[in-house]
């Protein structure tokens, strides 16, 4: 291992903005990841626009390529591929669906204190790695408003008990030396501007039922009261915090998983908020409350609904979004990846009826991760994310994103579990390292290649074959992008048409593929 990040070395130093490959690691009963420490990280340097005429294609895959790149030529004959099973993808950019906001992850208390218990330059390469030109160009991220599982400890930003006037709200040393740090930093080196959205899993607990951070409790009083107008105050506090730190904010949710926060044994920050509890908080405290502070629809502020899994989110909508009191302080529909089947089935007709039923509301996937521990080198974790994210862009989504950025080896740390849930970047503080795992390349060949304000363009596939999932897009410069993946063991021709160019190209097993033109 060090004799190969001393010729990586070897390479950058005599090779002038040469891309770092990544330094792979084989991982026993799994397959790779590659890894970072705080000299070197593999890189993904700014796309440049292809010749005319030429495609460029670029690979990751279960045998350990990332983003191994292939230039193709239009209307060649190419190489001839035998006897491999070939599909016809055909492609019309003049039908066009939705608009995209982008692609990212959540800048969570976990996130930041692993990035400060490693050297700063290691921190800085993986921050570039997510958000920069040379990376993977994340263009959205997630806030929690004070504490989650994903904290150290349970706490919110005033815990003076009965301080209903928040005299005493008060952003913390989380905020300070773990959030908006780093958050700086993304913004400084992204290419976007990025879309950063707040979400809350529990209020203060002395504003709860239950006196607690967790297992279940609502607002107490009657919902327009003095508790939820408390509550609503706080959001305001908040954006003006993080206002005054030079980070400003695209939109929040109403809150993080309200369903799940029904469960009285629920073991971490939640908020027991049903849908009318919730339709009546928008429409009586929060709404009125973010447009009179400066933060309404009218100025491009973003609020957003519901935050929890696809499978309760119809019921739940009905009476929110029924309510023309209510939607019209709303943007969005906020929902989690985890009821979602992970390779078909759930919520391929959902998510399309939802569009149609809420034609003036974007929706947008706010929290995905693995649910089996930290896992290191999973391809079939890539092809999953892969597979979702395909599917909820061809069925109306505006944008996907993932939960921590970087975790501990045990993919933690939490304050109410040793064990954490699975990420893409993991660190290890005693050796110096971070390991990026095949799910954070799987996110790479969409928000590298699909920027903001792309559009969803249409095609056509001659059959379908299991395991193939393919989307296409047009960027703001024009330039057009395919995404395939081949979750199957069979290698696949790939012909593309669209217009007048025709390509074809294999994708091999187990590989995820991006092409743009």
């Amino acid at each position: 291992m060090i004799l190969q990040i001393i010729f990586y070395l070897l390479i950058t130093l005599t090779v002038s903005r040469a891309r770092r490959e990544c330094i792979v690691e084989r991982v026993p009963n799994a397959d790779t990841v590659c890894v970072c420490n705080a000299t070197y990280c593999d890189d993904f340097p700014s796309l440049q626009t292809p010749k005319s005429g030429f495609v460029n294609v670029f690979e990751s895959n279960k045998v350990g390529d990332r983003f191994k790149q292939t230039q193709l030529k239009f209307n060649s004959n190419g190489l001839k591929f035998g006897s491999l099973k070939a599909v016809n993808i055909t492609i019309n950019k003049t039908i066009k669906y939705q608009s995209i906001n982008g692609f990212g992850a959540a800048f969570t208390d976990s996130t930041g204190q692993m990035l400060k218990s490693v050297n700063e330059s290691l921190a800085n390469l993986l921050i570039d790695s997510y958000f920069s030109k040379d990376g993977i160009e994340y263009s959205m991220g997630r806030i929690p408003i004070a504490g989650t599982d994903f904290s150290d400890r349970p706490y919110s930003y005033d815990d003076n008990d009965g301080d209903l006037d928040l005299k005493h709200f008060a952003l913390q040393r989380e905020d300070l030396e773990w959030k908006i740090p780093y958050i700086k930093k993304a913004l400084s080196v992204s290419p976007h501007k990025v879309k950063l959205f707040g979400s809350p899993w529990s209020p203060p607990s002395w504003m709860k039922t239950n006196h607690k951070f967790n297992e279940s409790g609502a607002i107490r009083g009657d919902i327009g009261g003095q508790y939820y107008q408390s509550w609503a105050n706080y959001f305001v506090k908040f954006l003006n915090a993080y206002k005054s730190h030079g980070i400003s904010l695209w939109g929040v949710t109403v809150e993080n998983e309200p369903i799940q926060g029904q469960n009285p044994h629920y073991t971490f920050n939640c908020l027991n908020l049903t849908a009318p509890m919730e339709r009546d908080f928008v429409k009586l405290n929060l709404g009125p409350t973010l447009e009179k502070a400066g933060y309404g629809k009218a100025s491009g502020f973003n609020l957003m609904v519901y935050d929890d899994n696809t499978d309760r989110i119809k019921d739940y909508l009905v009476p929110i979004l029924s309510d023309k009191e209510t939607a019209k302080y709303v943007s969005g529909i906020a929902y989690h990846w985890y009821a979602n089947h992970p390779m078909g089935g759930l919520p391929d007709g959902l998510l399309t009826e939802l569009h149609n039923t809420y034609t003036n509301h974007f929706l947008l996937n706010t929290e995905a991760c693995h649910l089996d521990g930290p896992n290191l080198g999973r391809w079939d974790h890539a092809e999953k994310y892969a597979y979702d994210i395909i599917r909820a862009l061809n069925n109306y989504v505006t944008g996907w994103v993932e939960w921590n950025m970087a975790l501990d080896m045990d993919a933690g740390p939490r304050w109410n579990d040793k064990q954490g849930f699975g990420g893409t970047v993991n660190i290890d503080p005693k050796k110096g390292l971070a390991y990026k795992q095949p799910s954070f390349y799987a996110i790479g060949h969409f928000s590298k290649f699909v920027s903001p304000e792309s559009i969803r363009i249409d095609y056509k596939i001659d059959k379908p074959i299991d395991g193939l999932s393919v989307v296409t897009l047009v960027r703001p410069d024009n330039q057009k992008v395919l995404i395939v993946l081949n979750a199957g063991n069979e290698d696949i021709v790939l012909n593309i048409k669209e217009s007048a160019n025709v390509v074809s190209h294999k994708i091999v097993g187990h590989s995820i593929q991006s092409y743009i033109w």
